[in-house]
């Protein structure tokens, strides 16, 4: 015999009505493949100026950056945080926040990162301003998970070209948009030229500007009472090789590796 079908109150009826009107609220990211946070931040150059950081880069942002991330290893645990530029990138690899909903990981991690870096805009500027990130996510594999911080690192690294031309443009009397003209469709060598002519080289500039930072935990034994024991710490590399090179790549595996040893424990 059938059992009898309670009729809908008018609550259950509305969660049923608007939970299913949810868009993507329940599109995950596949538990068996690896995948990138990227953050960005937005309208940043308002941002710098509102601060007056120095231009084109400000050592006081990066480490805005940096300590966001930090917070965000804390309660996330992702593989590891790269910055380079205004942008972050969170990789994850097996553990997954909010069991890979993307709508969850895009709207936590953004919210949480621009709350974090406006804080630490306090205590490095000493002023406090609202600031966004916007979010999105990168499905990688292991095939591609080199190539796109590979990727991520050469973009940074012609953002920073640009931004040294930029500002050295500026600095000879353009306006801003003489200087974005100027610069429209010049090579990376003629860039180079233009600098190297006015006493700027761009192959010695601070490495965390050409190369990003990668933050990150590792392991340490640590000697407890005649007992050596294993523990984690938090890791900044601010001068990070070159991710083409052999040094990078390794330095990038080994980092997931013991990431992903952590999670299997």
């Amino acid at each position: 015999m059938k059992a009898e079908q309670k009729p809908l109150t008018q609550e259950s009826y509305l969660n049923n009505e608007f939970m299913e009107n949810e868009v993507y609220s329940q599109l995950k990211v596949p538990r068996t493949i690896p995948f990138a946070v990227r953050l960005d931040g937005w309208k940043f150059k308002s941002l710098c100026e509102k601060l007056r950081a120095e231009k084109p880069f400000d050592l006081r942002i990066a480490k805005c950056l940096v300590d966001s991330c930090t917070q965000v290893l804390k309660n996330f645990n992702p593989s590891l945080a790269y910055v380079i530029s205004d942008e972050i990138n969170f990789l994850f690899i097996k553990n997954y926040p909010f069991d890979g909903r993307i709508e969850k990981i895009n709207s936590v991690l953004s919210g949480l990162t621009s709350a974090l870096f406006s804080l630490n805009l306090k205590k490095y500027f000493g002023k406090t301003t609202a600031v966004s990130f916007d979010s999105r996510i990168v499905i990688l594999s292991d095939k591609t998970l080199m190539d796109y911080f590979i990727w991520r690192q050469q973009n940074g690294w012609r953002n920073h070209n640009n931004a040294y031309a930029y500002w050295l443009l500026r600095r000879l009397g353009y306006s801003s948009r003489e200087a974005s003209r100027k610069l429209k469709g010049l090579k990376s060598k003629q860039i180079h030229e233009l600098l190297f002519k006015h006493g700027i080289n761009l192959a010695e500039t601070p490495a965390w500007q050409r190369r990003g930072i990668i933050i990150y935990r590792e392991v340490y034994e640590k000697e407890v009472k005649g007992i050596k024991v294993k523990r984690r710490r938090m890791v900044e590399n601010w001068n990070p090789p070159p991710f083409t090179s052999k040094e990078g790549q390794e330095l990038i595996h080994k980092i997931i590796k013991g990431a992903v040893e952590k999670i299997n424990e």
